[in-house]
């Protein structure tokens, strides 16, 4: 054979697998795979072992530092990872906080931490599955369970809005706690509790109980006072009622002095003992004898039980 019929045949076979080539692929023709789309932690900077401050008026107000931080480019959001805080409101008032991760919108000076756990002046600390804080207001916010634990009284429940400019704190339902004093423990329930920080009072409200060993009270409102770190007195208005020791009072409004040992009852007291009902403008009742003092009083003594 010559070369010429050499070189047709090798053409012909070469052409035809082409065409064998090409029909096998648009037979077969695989899917078209879509172009990867691009996330945002690409318009993002990560840094590591991080600090961010904010000032007020030459002042460092509050201080975040994290481990991981990443920083967006095309808007003022940090999202933070193992993260420590810092927050001074006033001079002499400083809270330290402390969080698994969060972020911080660098423009409004506010954020949200997770798994936080809040210390305050080493007197109280406070622990939440979240909490949102605004540092230019001074309020931080959560709707979820918070547990508070300090030296003399334990508070929880659900939600809370703190203002540290007005140092006021406020739990917004399903209010419980302890109150330990020197003598006895005393374990209270609530639907809201408000605390201010600079007269050491408490404010429980809507269906309060109060109740220790040898004493039970419900009222509609109570101020629990504190001095030197230890409670003072309680004071119950609205349809109080304490049952103490086989005795019954009733009035409007009673203050119980913790370190005395001593109830006082007042506006339009009355109290039931043995059968026996008492009403006076005043009434005292001791709580370790179980004696009681009734100013003018008038008794009624009732039938046969």
């Amino acid at each position: 054979m010559s070369n010429r019929k050499i070189i047709i045949f090798v053409s012909f076979g070469c052409i035809a697998a082409s065409l064998l080539l090409a029909l096998y692929f648009f037979v077969s023709k695989p899917e078209r795979q879509p172009v990867p789309i691009a996330e945002d932690s690409n318009k993002a900077v990560v840094f590591k072992n991080v600090k961010y401050t904010g000032e007020r008026r030459g002042v460092v107000d509050w201080e975040l530092t994290a481990k991981i931080a990443r920083k967006y480019i095309d808007k003022p959001l940090i999202e933070l990872e193992d993260l420590k805080g810092l927050y001074k409101p006033k001079p002499d008032v400083s809270i330290e906080f402390t969080g698994t991760k969060g972020s911080m919108d660098t423009q409004n000076e506010s954020g949200r931490v997770d798994n936080v756990v809040v210390f305050y002046k080493g007197e109280y600390t406070l622990e939440s599955p979240y909490m949102d804080f605004d540092f230019k207001n001074g309020v931080t916010t959560t709707k979820d369970e918070v547990d508070i634990k300090g030296e003399k009284i334990d508070m929880r429940g659900v939600g809370l809005l703190a203002n540290t400019n007005e140092e006021t704190l406020r739990l917004l339902s399903d209010v419980g706690g302890i109150i330990a004093t020197e003598k006895a423990k005393y374990h209270f329930r609530s639907d809201t509790l408000l605390y201010y920080f600079q007269k050491a009072t408490y404010v429980l409200e809507g269906k309060v109980v109060l109740k220790g060993e040898d004493l039970n009270m419900v009222c509609d409102l109570v101020h629990i006072y504190s001095a030197d770190n230890e409670v003072d007195r309680i004071e119950a208005d609205g349809n109080v009622r304490v049952i103490s020791k086989g005795t019954v009072a009733k009035s409007e409004k009673a203050v119980y002095h913790f370190r005395e040992g001593r109830i006082v009852f007042t506006q339009s007291p009355r109290v039931f003992k043995d059968n026996v009902e008492m009403k006076g403008e005043r009434v005292i009742y001791t709580t370790n004898d179980g004696k009681l003092s009734v100013e003018k009083p008038k008794i009624r003594m009732e039938r046969g039980k």
